[in-house]
């Protein structure tokens, strides 16, 4: 009996710890894949980035749905680009439900308001899309390419003459754009920023086309 007891206690210790592993090894290589994709994305291989923020968005809903999930699944960083790679891969719901509690941990981010904005527009939802992209316009964004047409979807959104579609369109092109410029930007040699201020740290995909220790960034 007390051979029995202890072979079922370590069988439930060794389950314990191997469910966090797994989590944290999905969390992992679902950033490796989102990796992948923002270069190939800020390189304009769209089709490739794609491919890549499927696998990413797969990674990402293992490492979340785990019960508790790891305290690297909870990060803010984390659970924005779970939720970029979850619209990218056309699983609006997942975004939107992922972008609210990335809310939860960090207010000051604007990507919340843009990919739930843009989810909402592709589930046709014309309500919560402007409400969304009011909400993006508050978090006074630095961002002036998506700014500026995110205050031109919400007058035609308004005045009845775009689509969600469109709007949804023209709001994933300017992103895009946003963040090459950015790029662009953050590495021109008329740029004197800080090395902290040019990394962004843990939202590194803001200024930079992988992870700021890659791109030979050091911060301390």
């Amino acid at each position: 009996m007390h051979k029995t007891t202890t072979i079922l206690l370590t069988a439930a210790l060794v389950l314990a710890t191997a469910i966090p592993a797994q989590a944290w090894r999905s969390i992992q290589n679902g950033d490796r894949n989102f990796e992948r994709a923002w270069r190939a994305y800020t390189s304009r291989q769209t089709d490739k980035a794609t491919g890549y923020f499927t696998k990413a968005a797969d990674l990402y809903a293992e490492g979340l749905n785990q019960d508790p999930p790891t305290r690297t699944a909870r990060f803010p960083s984390t659970l924005a680009k779970a939720g970029i790679a979850f619209y990218a891969a056309g699983r609006y719901q997942e975004c939107i439900e992922t972008m609210k509690l990335t809310l939860t941990r960090d207010d000051r981010m604007w990507e919340p308001a843009l990919y739930t904005a843009l989810s909402y527009a592709r589930l046709g939802d014309a309500e919560k899309t402007k409400e969304e992209l009011h909400h993006f316009v508050t978090r006074l964004s630095s961002q002036r390419f998506i700014s500026d047409m995110v205050t031109k979807q919400i007058t035609e959104l308004e005045a009845g003459t775009t689509s969600l579609d469109a709007a949804a369109d023209a709001l994933d092109s300017v992103t895009q754009y946003q963040f090459i410029e950015n790029i662009n930007r953050n590495y021109s040699p008329r740029d004197v920023g800080l090395a902290t201020e040019r990394c962004n740290a843990a939202y590194w995909w803001r200024r930079n086309m992988e992870p700021c220790s890659a791109s030979g960034i050091v911060t301390n």
